[in-house]
């Protein structure tokens, strides 16, 4: 899995694989409000804030199952 300093306070909601590319969610939440970031590879390509961390976490899953269903899955345990 490539490296991606978390900030103190974010968590990891998921992470996934394809081929030999890793994508993971990181939940930025310390009260209100809740920041994702998606991170492909090294890169944060996708950051979205909500008002409240179940949204963040409502859209986290939201956006993990659309990716299962192009074809990412689980990474691998080493």
């Amino acid at each position: 899995m490539a490296d991606y300093a978390v900030q103190p306070g974010a968590r990891v909601v998921w992470c996934l694989r394809r081929r030999s590319t890793d994508v993971r969610c990181v939940l930025l939440s310390n009260g209100t409000p809740a920041e994702v970031q998606v991170v492909h590879g090294d890169d944060v390509v996708l950051r979205e804030v909500f008002q409240e961390e179940w949204m963040a976490m409502n859209w986290a899953r939201a956006y993990e199952e659309r990716l299962r269903a192009q074809g990412w899955g689980d990474v691998p345990e080493d």
